[in-house]
């Protein structure tokens, strides 16, 4: 099997938000920490996908980064920089805006893997679509997205959609919940909460 790098996607804007998703603190520990910890059982190594802000006030860190290197202004941007990085290993894609994740579906898709594939990843929470946040991206994508952004696609759901695919059904809905602005942080932080509460 492939090399498994891990990529917690923290290069967005953040502009719904207000601040960092990825430093938003959900489990005692910014979100791309935990996520961090959370990847690294299934990972040889695992990356902050970021971009050229972040990575200048992350200089001097000891943890891996892979910075943004495309005019992409989307999450493919982060995919890309990555599979640039290191082609030759496949990439566990997160993004840190998925505070429910849990090793239940990191599990169901490190089982559900198909590396014949050019990715595995879970359908969206609306059962249809695929969830390009949250997957395995194999190296043979590499050539195929580099190719599809040259010709204008900017959307890792639309490459999904047009390629050869592995399409799981995640264990629980709950853990592909996007906290993506402030009134989404603050009902997420009431559930954690509570699960913390009764543990």
């Amino acid at each position: 099997m492939t090399k498994l790098n891990g990529l917690v996607l923290a290069g967005g804007r953040s502009t719904r938000m207000g601040e960092d998703k990825s430093q938003l603190n959900y489990h005692g520990k910014p979100q791309r920490e935990h996520l961090t910890d959370l990847l690294r059982p299934y990972c040889t190594q695992v990356f902050w996908s970021v971009n050229t802000d972040q990575a200048a006030a992350l200089a001097g860190t000891t943890q891996p980064l892979v910075v943004d290197a495309f005019d992409v202004p989307t999450p493919l941007n982060g995919i890309l920089s990555a599979l640039q990085h290191e082609p030759d290993a496949a990439w566990l894609v997160v993004a840190c805006d998925m505070p429910l994740l849990t090793n239940r579906s990191l599990d169901a898709l490190i089982d559900g893997r198909n590396p014949a594939k050019l990715a595995t990843v879970f359908y969206d929470s609306d059962g249809r679509l695929p969830e390009p946040l949250l997957g395995i991206y194999e190296p043979a994508f590499w050539p195929v997205m580099q190719k599809a952004v040259a010709q204008g696609v900017q959307s890792p759901r639309t490459l999904l959609r047009m390629n050869d695919t592995q399409l799981l059904t995640v264990p629980d809905l709950r853990e592909l919940t996007n906290s993506n602005d402030p009134a989404g942080r603050d009902a997420i932080l009431t559930q954690t909460t509570a699960g913390d509460s009764r543990s």
